[in-house]
């Protein structure tokens, strides 16, 4: 397992303080963020945190950029549950950040394909590939049961810290063949 990266990881996981059953949502972006644009996106998210609600009630939530190329939203919702109308906001939010910065004009993070890979060759990058490349990539036996996968499907906190990332033999990517 590269560890270097599942440190990296671990530690853009740490701003993350709520509780393990808190709600999250996981957007994978279509390239890695600069530093400068993870700052502008980061100060954006940040902005909307605090004053995001759902029927006037203040939502708990956190927000944390991830490897510069995933964002992460999450959500305590033990006080106040999302809404269809505060999820609505939440997804109108990220879209903005496409008018933050003239380099991010093109930015896609709504794009569920993107699958996220480490291998033992590359250990100190996420590799990033179109889940047919990936699918093809394992077919064609360059992609062993050993490559570590983000899955993107997590659905709380608790699982964003303990099963974020796992071998391609223990992800739901095994069962698409």
């Amino acid at each position: 397992m590269p560890s270097p990266l599942l440190d990296r990881l671990q530690n853009d996981l740490s701003r993350l303080t709520l509780t393990d059953d808190a709600r999250v949502w996981v957007y994978i972006a279509d390239r890695s963020l600069t530093v400068a644009e993870c700052a502008l996106v980061e100060r954006h998210l940040q902005v909307f945190t605090k004053g995001w609600a759902a029927h006037g009630k203040p939502l708990n939530a956190q927000t944390a950029i991830v490897a510069s190329q995933i964002l992460i939203l999450a959500l305590d919702e033990s006080g106040q549950a999302a809404t269809g109308c505060s999820i609505d906001a939440s997804v109108s939010m990220l879209k903005q950040i496409c008018d933050l910065a003239p380099s991010l004009n093109e930015l896609d993070l709504f794009d569920r394909s993107w699958v996220l890979y480490a291998t033992a060759d590359d250990p100190q990058h996420w590799c990033r590939a179109k889940l047919h490349d990936f699918w093809a990539m394992r077919k064609a036996g360059r992609l062993d049961d050993d490559v570590l996968i983000v899955d993107s499907t997590v659905s709380n906190v608790g699982a964003l810290r303990g099963a974020f990332v796992k071998r391609l033999a223990d992800s739901w990517h095994t069962h698409m063949w």
